[in-house]
């Protein structure tokens, strides 16, 4: 069996882990979405417990939006945020997911049970993430770019949970987050605190 055979396996597994409950996706559903025998399924993952951790590990914990992003100013990580948003719905729905907030609450909804490392792993990935925004803020107050009586902690936990609240919110909509919106709301509170 090739290497992207695995890969091959958790995209198509992914897919189905987006829509279903853990409970509902079966062997046979796993059989016709990849088109291979379960022999050749588990011959890379074990049973469907370590395929479901390792489509967690590949589509959601290796999802790192604000790692690529500019950290030069405020300004142009913000701009550079908003764009691994949109290149990520544009992944997604490449993967055939036109909902990619619905698809992640659904898998972590399921990960909270079936993954046992997945609270922590979650709660590690959220303060790196907040530490980032922390410092992006911090540098920007340094530099001059926003008013020096910001406080770094509040503004970075305002831009983190925004983003947290649009994406939440984009569960129930047709396409998932609202890039245009959430960009218009960074752009409202750096206006309000750029010098």
């Amino acid at each position: 069996m090739k290497p992207d055979t695995k890969d091959f396996i958790l995209k198509e597994s992914f897919k189905l882990f987006a829509w279903k409950r853990y409970e509902q996706v079966t062997v046979t559903d796993l059989e016709r979405v990849t088109k291979l025998t379960r022999g050749s399924i588990f011959y890379y993952l074990k049973n469907k417990e370590h395929l479901f951790k390792k489509v967690l590990d590949k589509y959601v914990f290796n999802q790192d939006l604000i790692l690529n992003c500019d950290k030069q100013s405020l300004s142009a990580f913000i701009n550079s945020f908003v764009e691994q948003i949109k290149l990520y719905k544009e992944q997604m729905s490449l993967l055939g997911i036109k909902n990619a907030d619905f698809a992640y609450i659904n898998i972590t909804n399921q990960a909270i049970y079936y993954y046992p490392e997945y609270i922590k792993i979650a709660i590690e990935k959220g303060e790196e993430e907040l530490a980032i925004w922390k410092e992006v803020v911090s540098n920007a107050i340094l530099s001059g770019e926003i008013f020096d009586t910001v406080d770094a902690d509040t503004v970075a936990n305002i831009f983190h949970k925004l983003y947290s609240g649009f994406s939440y919110n984009g569960i129930f909509l047709p396409d998932g987050i609202e890039v245009e919106k959430i960009q218009a709301a960074f752009d409202h509170i750096y206006r309000m605190i750029k010098k």
